[in-house]
């Protein structure tokens, strides 16, 4: 906060100078264009140009604030718009004024944020949408500033016209001393100011340390202020004069400013961070890292219900533990009374009716200490040695690839779903165009149920996955207004086993692949078959849970009206998304079971890293954690996540076997917490069964 205070400041009174010293430089130049400022006139334009600037940007301040209170209807897209559009609309043209006016333009628009910042804050209606406006406008604007002025000063150094005294003058070494000399002594100047200055900068206002008033001193990195001033006066003097040595003056002028702004860029810029850390000032305290790590220990029980959860889901009951345990690795050493206070969490936060007991199979014996002895592991081949050959993975997996299952084709599914609906339209016109309407809204709540899938980081934001499924959409909602039944499930075969689709997994992947090893033909081949699945597996089961959260939602808003039951037209269309779910479940059963298993696993891993990643995003959007402490375990969670995306491995470290796995499974009568009585049996069984082949 100082040093952003402190720079516009310095922005605003370096403009003013500036304006003055031009003035003086260009009537030695051209009489009629510049003027002689004394000492008086200098004094009566310094605060003609502050003082004006100021009392200007007050008036369009509070004409800003004004309207900013017009314009309240907070629900409104079009006011949230039009409040964005007056701010950089006001801020243009009391810059424009305040130059009509001969007053400062930049200290006009210095007080104009000012004062829309003290009282029209809270005027905002959408906070979000201006703040990442400006953050955009302000990247954009100073990159095409530094591009400008980088090509410039580039063409300055490096121009073929060898000839002309722009270049004799910069080229000399005379000249490069004078850059360095000039550094060294801003920066001394710069301390100088600071440290005079100290006794009253530390008393008033929320008051600054001599830690802080060394690094305000160190970091002042000349910029956009100062390369736009010079750049004006650069192309200006070029405009007004044909002689060489005023050109050369402007053009030696730039030439430093420039180069100043290069050697902040490259000397204090890099430098600031381990400045700080030596000075104090981002170590934190005994009792912030007690915070921090009170957070992290949240965290991991956020994820660890997050889990629990996922193991409810129908979608995830088989995930396999190892394989969280090697991706997620704040959940590599839960213990058992953690895992018992994470399923009572989760049937605590999930309504009765909706509650489903999360299946615990796979992940009970790993609760037990014994289960990492070697005795009770399957032995070394089962182990994942992170050194060994990928490729050798690759083999292994070859067998289950060969008979790689493509999603139906549409004329298949054309001859499913002419099987028909038990429901009859044929009696009632009416009734068919209601089913058409109640179709369209469906189609909206799935797209809904889409963005609720993203939200939740079960589907990402970026790739070609949302970008079939939401396609998927159009088409449905197309063939749904011509009066045909649902068929995203159709269209999403289209999409899948499109062209489009294929060309993306080989861009995606044949540059990762060839940059980590040689490999041949048909391991490319087959890697471009795991990938594949990967993809369709992830696209099935979020098709399925979207149908799922959109059946619900659209039973809960059909039903809304008190009536106990739905009408023919709405019993039509949710018969046809149980349709188009069979579909789905039908296509999902033609993969192999294990693997599709490990991607379940790998996918679930990714989930819970994301609702990680969020749970420290809502830290900092609340304040709680500051965007570096939160920014640090954003990139723990990004490494983690990338890393379950390249995990190729259809085993990994400690996997146990199901004799094992029966006998290890704690004895302390919770299991009708984690397992329903069928599933627990069912379980049963299946591992008796499997320990008896053996």
């Amino acid at each position: 906060m100082h040093i952003s205070g402190e720079s516009l400041l310095n922005d605003g009174s370096a403009y003013v100078f500036f304006t003055i010293f031009r003035a003086r430089f260009l009537y030695e130049l051209v009489p009629d264009v510049g003027r002689n400022i004394g000492w008086g006139e200098g004094f009566a334009l310094f605060f003609r140009l502050s003082l004006g600037g100021m009392c200007i940007g007050l008036a369009f301040g509070i004409g800003t604030v004004l309207m900013l209170y017009m314009l309240k209807y907070r629900l409104s897209g079009e006011d949230s718009v039009a409040q964005v559009v007056l701010t950089i609309s006001v801020a243009y043209l009391t810059y424009f004024s305040s130059e009509l006016a001969e007053c400062s333009g930049i200290i006009g628009v210095l007080f104009l944020g000012l004062t829309v910042k003290a009282f029209g804050e809270n005027l905002i209606n959408n906070t979000h949408l201006m703040t990442h406006f400006w953050e955009i406008t302000e990247m954009l604007l100073n990159t095409l500033l530094f591009t400008l002025a980088g090509c410039v000063f580039g063409g300055m150094l490096v121009d073929s016209d060898k000839t002309s005294a722009v270049n004799e003058q910069i080229f000399e070494a005379r000249d490069w001393g004078t850059l360095f000399l000039l550094f060294i002594l801003l920066l001394a100047i710069r301390f100088f100011l600071i440290f005079a200055f100290y006794p009253l900068i530390s008393v008033i206002g929320i008051g600054t340390s001599w830690q802080e008033a060394m690094f305000m001193s160190y970091s002042g990195l000349r910029g956009a202020v100062g390369l736009a001033l010079a750049l004006s006066l650069f192309s200006e003097v070029y405009e007004i004069t044909p002689d060489t040595v005023y050109r050369d003056f402007a053009a030696k002028v730039f030439f430093l400013t420039g180069g100043i702004a290069m050697l902040t860029l490259i000397i204090n810029a890099p430098t600031c961070g381990p400045l700080l850390k030596k000075l104090g000032l981002v170590t934190p305290t005994d009792s912030r890292l007690k915070i921090i790590s009170k957070y992290r220990f949240r965290m991991v029980q956020y994820s660890l219900t997050e889990y629990v959860s996922l193991l409810a889901d129908e979608r995830f009951c088989d995930l396999d533990f190892t394989v969280v345990r090697e991706h997620v690795p704040f959940l590599r050493d839960i213990a058992y009374e953690q895992l018992k206070a994470a399923v009572k969490r989760h049937k605590e936060q999930t309504p009765p009716r909706s509650y489903k007991h999360p299946n615990l199979a796979n992940v009970l014996p790993y609760m037990n200490g014994s289960a990492l002895d070697d005795e009770n592991v399957e032995g070394e081949a089962r182990n994942v040695n992170k050194s060994r050959d990928s490729s050798s993975g690759i083999r292994s997996r070859r067998t289950s690839l060969i008979h790689f299952p493509r999603l139906p084709s549409v004329r298949h599914l054309m001859r499913v779903s002419a099987r028909g609906s038990i429901f009859d339209l044929r009696k009632s016109t009416e009734t068919k165009m209601e089913a058409n309407e109640e179709r369209l809204i469906f189609i909206k709540a799935l797209r809904a149920a889409y963005h609720l899938l993203i939200e939740r980081g079960e589907v990402e934001s970026r790739g070609f996955l949302p970008y079939s499924l939401f396609r998927s959409l159009d088409y449905a909602q197309d063939k749904a207004a011509r009066g045909q039944p649902l068929a995203d499930w159709e269209a999403l075969c289209v999409a899948s086993n499109s062209l489009a689709s294929h060309v993306k997994m080989v861009l995606l992947r044949v540059k990762r692949i060839f940059r980590l090893r040689a490999i041949t033909i048909n391991e490319f081949h087959t890697e471009l078959e795991h990938f594949g699945m990967l993809f369709l597996v992830q696209e099935l089961l979020a098709f399925i849970k979207a149908h799922e959260i959109a059946e619900k939602a659209f039973n809960d808003l059909s039903q809304g009206d008190g009536r106990d039951e739905l009408t023919l037209a709405e019993n039509v269309v949710l018969q046809e998304s149980v349709d188009q779910v069979l579909l789905a479940e039908q296509a999902l059963d033609e993969f192999d079971e294990k693997e599709v298993q490990q991607i379940k696993s790998h996918y679930a891993c990714h989930i819970i890293l994301s609702k990680a990643a969020a749970y420290y995003e809502t830290l900092s959007r609340q304040g709680l954690m500051s965007e570096r402490e939160a920014g640090e375990f954003l990139e723990e969670m990004e490494a983690h996540i990338l890393h379950t995306k390249e995990c190729q491995d259809s085993s990994h470290a400690g996997e146990i076997s199901d004799r094992h796995k029966l006998e290890m499974v704690p004895d302390d009568g919770w299991s009708p917490l984690h397992l329903s009585s069928s599933n627990a049996k069912s379980v049963t069984e299946n591992m008796k069964e499997d320990v008896d082949e053996v």
